[in-house]
């Protein structure tokens, strides 16, 4: 069988997460990069992703003196699942809050779309949370309109997809204004393989 072909794309897993992190009866996992004695960096992922997307810039960050974390959000990659299904603004919040907690002081926060929405949300109940904040692809207000369609989106497969190509394909179809990747391996980290789907 090839390399890569599907079915050993849907058997294989991502790297295991350096660090393990609890925030209100679930885990997030977390990648570290450089010395814990460093300053602190949190990046956090958009609402689509995972703590792979900030993999690069971390390793970066942390070549340059800081210690990195990326992390994933509560119901993506490799954190855990709400018991209760609470995937509320608040919620993600209080995991950004638990994330400070675990770090002894205050980091800055580097957050994409939804990472950055709970960093905001978190340092709005208290500003002391953090050292820093830097923003990606957050606006100050949603556009219903917008948030429907990514939700239309992220609903448009309840039972997953047949392989990494069918999920890629999608992709392509919600995004047909970015140039499509050659390879749709990377896509792996970004979906939680399960039942072989």
């Amino acid at each position: 069988m090839p390399a890569n072909s599907d079915s050993e794309q849907l058997t294989s897993t991502p790297s295991a997460p350096s660090r393990r992190i609890p925030s209100g009866g679930l885990t997030l996992a977390a990648d570290t990069y450089s010395d814990d004695t460093d300053p602190p960096v949190v990046l956090l992922h958009g609402g689509g992703q995972t703590r792979h997307s900030w993999r690069r810039t971390a390793r970066r960050l942390g070549a340059e003196g800081w210690y990195a974390l990326t992390v994933d959000l509560r119901g993506h990659g490799d954190s855990g699942w709400s018991p209760e299904g609470d995937y509320a603004l608040d919620a993600f919040a209080d995991d950004v809050l638990a994330l400070r907690r675990a770090l002894g002081r205050p980091p800055v926060f580097i957050g994409a779309s939804l990472g950055g929405i709970a960093s905001l949300a978190a340092i709005g109940r208290d500003p002391d949370v953090a050292r820093g904040l830097v923003l990606a692809d957050v606006s100050p207000f949603l556009q219903p309109r917008g948030t429907g369609r990514i939700m239309e989106f992220m609903r448009g497969a309840p039972d997953g997809f047949a392989s990494v190509q069918d999920a890629a394909d999608a992709v392509a179809a919600y995004l047909p204004h970015r140039e499509r990747p050659r390879d749709p391996a990377g896509l792996r980290k970004n979906l939680r393989f399960a039942d072989g789907r």
